[in-house]
């Protein structure tokens, strides 16, 4: 780069001689074609050499977003739960697209143009000075304009991309919803309502970045009418000097040379202003994510473990949402390993937060959860997570192969593999799909009923062997054949593990050792299914209705 800019210096030195020399008639036409051939070549080495620096610098500014990408998703994966109930996706996915594309224009393009605007227009400004002060001064009358512009639009470009950034992650937010929810649209013929609302949100964005896009429509104007007033001081003055045999005309030619390879860092300012506001405005919301803490984290000297046996404890646990209304409300159990235990309630009574407690997806606000009499805040998250299997209430499927929505990377084990599927009822089901168990299941597994999605979730849980297996509510939506078939698979399976079962089916709950029935965040009762048939009325009540509900349905 900076051989590039002492080439571009040498050649109007090279024009003045070559002017100089023919207006005093001494210039012969082999001399003439030789200095010709040498700008070609000089120019010539510039387009090499220019490839070179922006093949070279572009590529490390993708190197920096990529960079920043990387290490804002690993930050992005090691926030807890907490985090993302208070975050928008959409938000999310603007900071890892449009806002990291901003800071690598500002650290490519910006840093080039920071290099020319010193070293070129440095240069060309100490030049012009040499060859004459005084012209050189009344070129540069309209500069403090440009400063004052520089700066005032500058500080406006800042605060109009913050604006627009912010919209543009609301907008992101609300298209993004809009497709995970098109059945419901559809459904209830809400594509008006939500049309409008897109409409709203994207208007308020494309004004937003109409008032950015009118800053830097007004910024290069008034750098191009600035330059054209230093020019016309320059052909006016000069020419006077030249008039007087103060300039030669090869220097005046030289100057307005000079002069217009200054124009470049001079305009450049603004371009540069414009890139790295963009770029700080990006870096700050950046910033932000990154300095996001996670109030869930390993603790600084984790306890040194070698294995997990399974067993459970709550003491005395109470837990809420930010500190909102408590969901759970002085929880005491005591988990044997290998045991099962089943977990059952009204809706809302606290089964899930309480299996979301276990792996530390969320901290208690009172009491303490130990596993194998430790504290789980004093086990390393990766440790901790490592050895317990959790199936959540809600049947997430990536988009990608059944085998993959199950294996997720492990080696395959085939005779386990076939034992799982077995448990499951999936053989029949995937022999029957088009690519058997390389059929694509689509986003978040569209092409699947709810109850092939739980299954192969289920699957996904059983697969991984671990001491601790946490079921929410596995079988809900599967119909009561295949639902008796599967619980009847789990039983039979032996895993040697401690299991906790969460369910409102009573058939999921009755052959666990244990069964608590939560009300209110509370454990209103505990026994086995034969012990809280005769003891408590919610689970009876369940019970009968459920039975009836299968024998009427068979």
């Amino acid at each position: 780069m900076i051989i590039v800019d002492a080439t571009q210096l040498v050649i109007p030195q090279i024009v003045k001689h070559a002017i100089d020399t023919l207006s005093s008639a001494s210039l012969d036409s082999k001399t003439l074609f030789f200095q010709c051939i040498f700008i070609l070549f000089l120019g010539l080495v510039m387009a090499g050499l220019r490839f070179g620096w922006r093949n070279l610098l572009m590529g490390s500014a993708r190197h920096v977003e990529k960079g920043i990408r990387d290490d804002l998703f690993k930050h992005i994966l090691n926030l807890d739960m907490t985090y993302f109930d208070k975050v928008k996706t959409g938000d999310i996915m603007a900071h890892a697209v449009s806002d990291i594309n901003h800071i690598r224009m500002a650290f490519g393009f910006g840093l080039i143009v920071l290099v020319d605007t010193i070293l070129l227009g440095g240069t060309t400004l100490a030049i012009m000075l040499w060859t004459h002060p005084k012209l050189t001064a009344f070129a540069m009358i309209p500069m403090p304009f440009l400063i004052i512009v520089t700066r005032t639009l500058g500080k406006k470009m800042y605060v109009f991309h913050k604006t627009a950034q912010e919209s543009y992650s609301q907008l992101t937010e609300l298209v993004r919803e809009s497709f995970f929810g098109i059945r419901i649209i559809k459904v209830f013929n809400f594509e008006t309502f939500i049309g409008k609302k897109v409409e709203t949100a994207s208007t308020d964005y494309f004004k937003k970045n109409l008032r950015r896009a009118f800053v830097t429509a007004l910024l290069k104007p008034l750098l191009g009418l600035f330059f054209n007033l230093s020019t016309i001081i320059v052909i006016f003055y000069g020419g006077f000097l030249v008039m007087q045999q103060v300039l030669s005309p090869g220097e005046l030619v030289a100057f307005i040379q000079y002069l217009g390879i200054l124009a470049w860092p001079v305009i450049a300012i603004g371009w540069m202003t414009n890139l790295f506001q963009r770029g700080m405005a990006s870096l700050k919301r950046i910033n932000i994510l990154i300095e996001s803490k996670a109030s869930v984290s390993s603790p600084d000297h984790p306890v040194d473990l070698k294995k997990i046996k399974g067993n459970i404890q709550f003491k005395d646990v109470s837990f809420a949402y930010d500190n909102a209304t408590s969901i759970l409300s002085d929880i005491n159990l005591d988990i044997d390993s290998g045991a099962s235990i089943g977990i059952s309630g009204p809706p809302g009574s606290g089964k899930t937060s309480l299996t979301q407690l276990i792996p530390r997806l969320y901290n208690t606000n009172k009491g303490k959860i130990c596993i194998d009499n430790i504290d789980v805040t004093s086990i390393h998250l990766d440790f901790l997570r490592g050895h317990i299997a959790l199936m959540p209430q809600e049947s997430f499927l990536f988009s990608g192969t059944i085998r993959e929505n199950i294996m997720m990377g492990q080696d395959m084990n085939e005779n386990r593999l076939e034992q799982i599927l077995k448990v499951c009822c999936l053989k029949d089901t995937i022999k029957e799909m088009p690519d058997g168990f390389d059929t694509i299941v689509g986003e978040r597994g569209i092409t699947l009923s709810g109850g092939q999605k739980q299954r192969i979730a289920l699957a996904r849980t059983l697969m991984l062997e671990k001491p601790i297996v946490i079921l929410d509510d596995p079988i809900s939506q599967m119909d009561t054949h295949t639902a008796s078939k599967v619980i009847e698979g789990i039983n039979r399976l032996s895993l040697n593990a401690t299991f906790v079962i969460v369910s409102h089916r009573i058939s999921a709950l009755a052959s666990c050792d244990k069964i608590y029935i939560l009300k209110n965040g509370s454990i209103h009762h505990s026994g086995t299914h034969s012990e809280l048939i005769q003891t408590d009325r919610f689970y009876k009540e369940s019970f009968l209705v459920q039975q009836f509900e299968e024998e009427h349905g068979a």
